[in-house]
C-alpha cells in the first residue's frame, strides 16, 4: 500500500482492516435481513439492513482512514540495568489533515533472553492507551520495566490498535522493524581500597601500574606530619584544631595495564548463579573505573561457554561495548580459560598482569585442566603476573557490595 506521505511508506508497516466479532454479527443478520427482505417482499427487513451495512460501511471509512494515517515508533533507552528501572517510550503520529483519532491502543511484545540462567525465554506484553490524537499531532506515552537477568531483550513487533467508534472493524498497523537491547550486568559498590585488587607487586602478585598526572588525586585521609613532608600538604585547619601538624594523603592516579577476567564457571544448571553473577558484576564495575583513565591499557576478558576479549577505554561507546560483552557471556561448566588468555594476550599485543575474577578458587579451578592452561597459569605466577580473586571466600568478597 503506497501512501502520498512519504514517512508512512517504509519496508516494517503492515497495516490491516479486520472484522471483530460484533462486525461478522452485524454482517450476518445485515445479510440475513437483506435476503430475508428481497424474497419476502419484507421493506421493514430491507430497512434495518440498510442502517446495519451503512454501520459498517461508516466504520470501515474510518478504520481505513485511520491505518492510511497512523505512523508509530519506539524509543529505547540508551542502557538498561539488572535490577534497575528502565524506559521504553512510544510516539504515535496522526498524519492525517483532518481526522481526529480516538481509543488507540499501543502494544510492545518484549522477549527477555537470559544469559545468567540458562537459554530461556519470557515474554512481556507492554500496553498503553491514548485517549485521541489531534490532525497532524503526535502523542507519547512511556513504559517501565525491572530487567532480573543479563542478557538481551527483543522488542517487537510494535502495533498501534483501534476499533473506534462502533466496534465493528478493527483497525491495526504494525510495526516489525527489529529492535534489541542489551541488560548489562549489575554494577557493584566498591569499598575503599579496591585499588589493592589491581595494583602493587603484594603476597606474589603483579600489578603493572604507574603514577600519572600533575594532580593529588582523591583524598583518602589524615596522617600526622614526619620529617621530610612538605608543608603544602599540611592540612591547616585540622592541625590548628588538634594543636599538632597533620598531613593530607592522597590516592595518586595510576596507569594501569592489565587484563580483568571473568571465570564464569556453573557447576550444572540447577546450581545457584549468584557467585559467578557477582564476579562478572565485579569485573564490570572495575572495568569502568579503570577505563576513566585514558593513560591505562585495559583488557576485558570472558571465560565462558566461549571466550571473548574486547579493549577497555573511556569513551561512551567503548563502556557499552564491554558491557555488551560481559551481558552476553554464557555459563558454562568448563569454561574456556586458555581461548581467553590467548585472545587477551592477542589484543594486548604483551605480557599484561591478569585480575581473575572467579566463583571458585584457583585449587578447585585448575584440577583436571588442559595441560597448556596449567603451564599458562604455572608460569603467570612464578613470574608475579596473576591474581585469582576467589568471590566464594571472605577476603575476595570483601571489596565488594551489592548496590541495592
Amino acid at each position: 500500500m503506497q501512501l502520498r506521505n512519504e514517512s508512512l511508506n517504509s519496508p516494517y508497516y503492515t497495516r490491516k482492516v479486520r472484522l471483530t466479532r460484533l462486525g461478522l454479527h452485524f454482517l450476518f443478520v445485515s445479510t440475513f435481513a437483506m435476503l430475508g427482505g428481497a424474497l419476502r417482499g419484507f421493506n421493514l427487513l430491507l430497512v434495518v439492513a440498510g442502517l446495519l451495512v451503512g454501520a459498517l460501511f461508516i466504520q470501515w471509512r474510518w478504520s481505513r482512514g485511520a491505518v492510511m494515517a497512523l505512523s508509530l515508533r519506539r524509543r529505547l533507552p540508551s542502557e538498561a540495568y539488572v535490577g534497575k528501572p528502565f524506559a521504553l517510550d512510544f510516539e504515535v503520529t496522526n498524519h492525517s489533515r483532518w481526522m481526529t483519532l480516538w481509543l488507540l491502543r499501543v502494544e510492545d511484545c518484549v522477549e527477555s533472553h537470559s544469559f545468567s540462567s540458562g537459554q530461556q525465554a519470557d515474554g512481556d506484553n507492554r500496553i498503553v492507551t491514548i485517549r485521541q490524537i489531534g490532525p497532524g499531532r503526535s502523542e507519547s506515552r512511556t513504559t517501565y520495566g525491572v530487567p532480573q537477568n543479563r542478557g538481551t531483550l527483543t522488542l517487537g513487533p510494535l502495533r498501534v490498535v483501534s476499533s473506534f467508534p462502533l466496534d465493528l472493524l478493527t483497525a491495526r498497523v504494525v510495526n516489525t522493524e527489529p529492535a534489541t537491547l542489551d541488560v548489562y550486568p549489575k554494577l557493584l559498590t566498591l569499598n575503599r581500597g579496591w585499588q589493592r585488587v589491581v595494583s602493587g607487586r603484594n603476597d606474589g602478585v603483579s600489578g603493572s601500574t604507574d603514577r600519572t598526572g600533575p594532580n593529588e588525586g582523591e583524598f583518602y585521609g589524615l596522617r600526622p606530619y614526619r620529617d621530610g613532608d612538605t608543608l603544602r600538604k599540611i592540612h591547616w585547619r585540622t592541625s590548628a584544631r588538634l594543636d599538632h601538624p597533620v598531613v593530607a594523603q592522597y590516592e595518586q592516579s595510576r596507569r594501569y595495564e592489565l587484563c580483568l577476567m571473568v571465570d564464569a564457571f556453573l557447576e550444572s544448571s540447577s546450581a545457584a548463579n549468584d557467585l559467578v553473577e557477582q564476579a562478572i558484576s565485579a569485573t564490570a564495575t572495575i572495568a569502568l573505573q579503570l577505563a576513566g583513565n585514558n593513560a591505562s591499557r585495559i583488557v576485558v576478558a570472558a571465560a565462558g561457554d566461549e571466550a571473548m576479549a574486547t579493549l577497555a577505554s573511556g569513551s561512551p561507546d567503548n563502556k557499552r561495548k564491554v558491557l555488551s560483552l560481559l551481558s552476553r557471556v554464557q555459563l558454562s561448566r568448563s569454561p574456556d580459560l586458555l581461548g581467553a588468555f590467548e585472545m587477551s594476550a592477542s589484543l594486548s599485543g604483551r605480557a599484561q598482569d591478569v585480575v581473575m575474577l572467579s566463583p571458585r578458587s584457583m585449587p578447585l579451578a585448575i584440577q583436571g585442566v588442559d595441560p597448556k592452561l596449567r603451564k599458562r597459569l604455572d608460569d603467570s605466577l612464578r613470574r608475579g603476573r596473576l591474581r585469582w580473586l576467589d568471590l566464594s571466600s571472605p577476603a575476595g568478597s570483601h571489596w565488594f557490595e551489592i548496590a541495592e
